[in-house]
């Protein structure tokens, strides 16, 4: 059972009888909490590792994992990973959240094993046995599975809408629509969060020239600038590999500095880059009521499409845009460079995953259908600019 302390570390997994506090799980969430992991990721890690507590007490006696641990039974403590494992794995039914959850306990027992490993050759053999043993395999239930992206209709009515000087755009203001059409291409194009859009400042976006190819490079730092936030629900970066730098074109560069010194108010008092009309930092309840009206102003057979493809989902999220520049990524650093690896850690490093994230090969084993990439491809060999109608 996962309960709250409102000390250090935040959450601690309690045994179900005496309501004491486990041990190593214990150890080990102070180790998370005095890295970059965000506190939700850590309640869920936290949550995942509790099923496999109860899992070993139910199998082997209660507080058998700690036991184990503490009296260095190396054999014994493997034993409980691998039938945790093969149980869960012999289950037809297993899915994604069980692909998640042997993830956490992997990486659990196996940052245990290593601490051992320099002084124990039974740890070290445990250690070596849970790197061969890899990641679980996502479940495959039959068919296509819609992750999230925006399947080829909603994405170009999306597109279509937002465009400053589309018609069908809901929003009255031309200021705001350039504004939110650039937010639409940053999520879109840059795969960014919604909180690291919100951080970004006038001048994150950075240009040098390549001294080998003499030609211009862009990029924008993904990083907190501000110490002082006025906004009631602060944005943040997630975690320490977060703060990164993210190559950019020259059309959406050319937008970015566009909306900065013509269209974002110059009295702001403030440096971040997204604002209100008024010139207040703009909050991230405001940036979701954006995909809100925009998604209101979609055709309803774009809307439809969402429905189908999603499982029922009716509404755009910004986060919908960084799952399809992901899910679009990969095949692209593909196309690239067939060598999977080198194109996981291009993912990585892009869209700011940690080492042990498994985001990466969820997006690598999603299957990329033909109309999105094709939506996609269209998107970037427009021969006009995404500058077209800014002036107008």
């Amino acid at each position: 059972m996962l309960v709250r302390t409102q000390a250090v570390p935040e959450h601690v997994i309690v045994d179900p009888v005496r309501h004491m506090p486990r041990l190593w799980s214990t150890a080990w969430s102070l180790g998370l909490t005095s890295s970059s992991q965000a506190t939700s990721t850590r309640k869920l890690y936290l949550q995942h590792l509790d099923s496999f507590y109860r899992y070993c007490d139910e199998r082997f006696g209660a507080d058998a994992f700690d036991e184990g641990m503490s009296t260095r039974d190396a054999e014994g403590v493997m034993l409980m990973v691998e039938s945790f494992y093969l149980t869960t794995t012999s289950d037809p039914a297993y899915n994604t959240t069980d692909v998640q959850r042997w993830g956490v306990v992997r990486a659990f027992v196996q940052s245990l094993a290593k601490r051992l490993a320099p002084s124990n050759p039974e740890w070290a053999a445990a250690a070596s046995m849970l790197a061969a043993m890899g990641r679980m395999r996502a479940p495959r239930l039959g068919g296509f599975r819609f992750i999230r992206a925006l399947p080829k209709t909603t994405l170009l009515d999306l597109l279509e809408v937002a465009h400053p000087s589309s018609p069908r755009n809901p929003f009255k203001g031309y200021q705001t629509r350039v504004r939110n059409w650039l937010i639409v291409n940053l999520m879109l194009l840059a795969g960014l969060r919604r909180g690291e859009a919100l951080l970004l400042a006038c001048d994150s976006l950075k240009e040098d020239v390549d001294p080998e190819s003499g030609e211009v490079v862009r990029w924008l730092d993904i990083t907190t600038v501000f110490e002082n936030d006025p906004r009631s629900t602060t944005p943040r970066i997630k975690t320490l590999e977060s703060h990164r730098q993210i190559p950019v074109s020259e059309d959406l560069a050319l937008l970015y500095q566009h909306f900065a010194a013509e269209h974002r108010p110059t009295d702001a008092g403030h440096g971040f880059l997204l604002t209100t009309k008024a010139g207040a930092p703009l909050s991230a309840e405001a940036l979701s009521k954006v995909f809100r009206k925009l998604t209101d102003a979609l055709a309803p057979e774009a809307i439809q499409s969402l429905f189908d493809r999603s499982g029922g989902k009716t509404n755009i999220s910004p986060h919908d845009l960084r799952h399809t520049c992901a899910t679009a990524r990969y095949t692209m650093f593909m196309e690239l460079n067939p060598d999977r690896e080198l194109a996981i850690q291009r993912m990585r490093a892009f869209f700011g995953w940690s080492a042990r994230s498994a985001m990466p090969e969820h997006y690598a084993r999603a299957a990329i259908q033909d109309d999105l990439m094709q939506a996609w491809n269209t998107l970037f060999a427009e021969k006009t600019s995404l500058m077209r109608g800014i002036s107008a």
